[in-house]
């Protein structure tokens, strides 16, 4: 980096630093002003306390000393008492009852507004690293940072109030007392000053590290690594990792703790010690001198103490600040990504035909220029931190393989067609596309001879219903995760949900659960849950796609966790099922597999391999061919014969 680079990026973070927490103020008093209003409130009213503190410690001091009477000091100290009294009471019920309400509503509304933009953010964002990395997980820390930026911001402008109020109060005792505070002052803010430029570059080192360790933590943690954890020698790889990263954290530790020692166990508490102990010096003196009377002697020493207080708290509210504009820079980069794929306005009529036409695809970067910026920075620290060299490097999205190649074919209504392949083959990235969760590099997708991209996409995607390999049960009834949300009881739906489930063969299973559809599933919330089996988990999702009356049905590994004879029968089920729609028409069903005992049941057999769609018909035509299928299916049948499946 060039000299006039170095001088400038201070200057670029701190108003980077500047802008961004305007924003999140901006941000919190659109979705909850009286949260600002009233935490504004309490931070002057501690600014007026801390001065009316010291107003009343001189007059009383000074009672004492000018008057014999007791009820002349006692009214001092009863007006004093009364004051925090009265003070006391509302800041009570503003910090224990008015701000936690206040900040779970800010909770909620930032997370509202976090879930919808996640909801239609595209699916790209979360197979891309660097986006998951730079700025997903900024997303779980932005309502508590933008709490902490409003509380910082505001005890910023009390601790600023109550210092000027203070040490302005204190001239009008001595000149020189005041003077020599306030110079206290701004050698405080200087170090300051320093410390945060330093701590913004500290944090930048650590965030890696720490979500290293936090990711170690988590595998040893999780029942979802415990079975390879215990079947391998993972776990002592973590191990060792651990023990790399948290020597990495030390060496940091130890080589910027030097500079921090400096900055604040020598200038920041040179600055507040030697102040405070020329400031008593001086009263000491004008008090022998006659020049100030006993209630400024001791209004002084309580005002340095308070003051200095004042300014610590100012010091570390300020050092807060780059802290939290780390994450609030990568919130609002999550807010405003703008999505690559954009919805069309076209109705979407009932489904006659699909159709490829010479698609390829890559998966690629979805940062702008400017988030690309932003995090290319970030790697090349990491990458210098780690040693790494360009060699050792992943590939830029430029140099990642192509997944489909030149992919050409259409399927018609009504037809039965299977899509197989072993991993890796691009099967899964193909029916993606189908769904327009991607767009196409190359090529283009066409839903009755029209471009999808001209569809209304939520339209668009209404009129498919799929089951992804890797699918998820929530944690919510079985009624709810059949239906996807919006489960209302009713004997309509209750009817719909039963005949999904019996499409999906899970009627056996449903009659031993007591609770029937208001079954909980997963015992992650609710202690009672039932945990499904792999193939009866399976089974729930394949009866998500019966529930409604969808044009196109999508199978990817539809029975990847059953054994042979099960396997067999939800085959039969799931064709019975789609030739027997209650929509008036009959559904197109594509399956995906590597197995091949799904392929006897198709109209028509797509094998891929390596991107490329290499043989197309139905099973008796491959099989004559003596290509690729054939092999293939010769393989598995003798599996089939042993009594073992194989899953490659």
């Amino acid at each position: 980096m060039n000299t006039v680079a170095k001088i400038r990026k201070p200057r670029r973070r701190a108003r980077t630093v500047l802008v961004y927490d305007a924003k999140i103020l901006a941000k919190v008093w659109r979705l909850l002003p009286s949260y600002i209003i009233f935490l504004a409130l309490w931070s002057l009213m501690w600014a007026g306390i801390d001065t009316a503190a010291v107003y009343f410690r001189n007059a009383m001091f000074n009672a004492l000393d000018t008057s014999d009477r007791f009820m002349d000091v006692a009214v001092f100290i009863f007006a004093l008492a009364l004051f925090y009294l009265v003070v006391f009471v509302p800041d009570h019920i503003y910090g224990l009852i008015l701000n936690p309400i206040l900040e779970n509503k800010l909770r909620y509304r930032m997370h509202a507004e976090l879930y919808r933009k996640a909801q239609k953010m595209d699916l790209a964002c979360y197979d891309d690293p660097d986006f998951y990395n730079q700025f997903v997980w900024a997303m779980r820390e932005s309502d508590n940072r933008a709490i902490a930026v409003v509380r910082a911001l505001w005890n910023i402008v009390n601790r600023i109030i109550s210092a000027t109020a203070i040490s302005a109060l204190l001239l009008t005792i001595n000149v020189w007392m005041g003077i020599l505070m306030m110079t206290g002052v701004v050698i405080t803010l200087v170090v300051d000053y320093f410390g945060s430029r330093l701590w913004v570059k500290v944090m930048e080192k650590m965030n890696p590290l720490w979500r290293r360790e936090s990711y170690i933590t988590r595998v040893f943690n999780l029942s979802d690594y415990a079975k390879e954890m215990r079947t391998s020698d993972v776990g002592d790889m973590m191990t060792r990792d651990c023990e790399d990263t948290v020597q990495e954290l030390n060496r940091l530790d130890l080589k910027y703790g030097k500079w921090f020692t400096l900055l604040y166990g020598v200038g920041f508490n040179l600055a507040r010690r030697g102040t405070y102990y020329a400031t008593i010096l001086i009263m000491v003196f004008e008090l022998s001198a006659g020049r100030v009377g006993l209630g400024g002697f001791a209004a002084a020493v309580a005002s340095l103490w308070m003051l200095q207080s004042i300014m610590m708290n100012l010091a570390e509210s300020l050092m807060e600040l780059p802290k939290h504009a780390l994450y609030v820079e990568k919130y609002f980069k999550f807010l405003e990504h703008e999505n690559h794929l954009v919805s069309g306005t076209e109705p979407v009529p009932a489904f006659e035909s699909l159709t490829f036409e010479n698609v390829s695809f890559t998966y690629r970067s979805v940062f702008t220029d400017a988030e690309m910026a932003l995090a290319a920075e970030i790697k090349e620290f990491e990458k210098r931190e780690r040693g790494k060299t360009d060699t050792e490097e992943e590939k830029s999205p430029e140099e990642r393989p192509t997944v489909l190649k030149n992919v050409s074919f259409t399927i018609r209504k009504g037809e039965k067609t299977a899509i197989v392949g072993y991993n890796g083959a691009g099967k899964t990235t193909l029916i993606k596309l189908v769904m327009r969760l991607y767009d196409p590099t190359e090529g283009r997708i066409l839903y009755n001879g029209r471009d999808i991209r001209e569809y209304d996409l939520r339209a668009y995607r209404d009129r498919i219903g799929a089951v992804f390999q890797d699918y998820r049960i929530f944690a919510a009834t079985l009624g709810e995760n059949v239906m996807g949300g919006g489960y209302e009881r009713t004997d309509e739906n209750e009817s719909r949900i039963r005949e999904a489930l019996d499409s999906a063969t899970f009627t056996d299973r449903l009659s031993t659960m007591e609770k029937g559809l208001e079954t909980p599933l997963t015992r992650e919330i609710d202690k009672e849950g039932v945990n499904l089996s792999g193939g009866e988990a399976q089974k729930v999702a394949i009866a998500r796609v019966f529930v409604r009356p969808y044009d196109l049905i999508i199978m990817d590994e539809p029975s990847s966790a059953l054994d042979p004879v099960a396997e067999y029968q939800l085959n039969h089920s799931i064709l019975n099922a789609a030739d027997s729609r209650d929509c008036g028409r009959e559904a197109t069903v594509i399956f995906i597999s590597h197995r091949l005992s799904t392929t006897r049941f198709a109209d028509r057999i797509f094998l891929f391999a390596n991107g490329e769609l290499c043989e197309q018909g139905s099973h008796d035509e491959l099989v004559a061919m003596e290509g690729k299928y054939a092999e293939m299916f010769r393989m598995q049948a003798e599996k089939y014969q042993q009594g073992d499946i194989p899953d490659a």
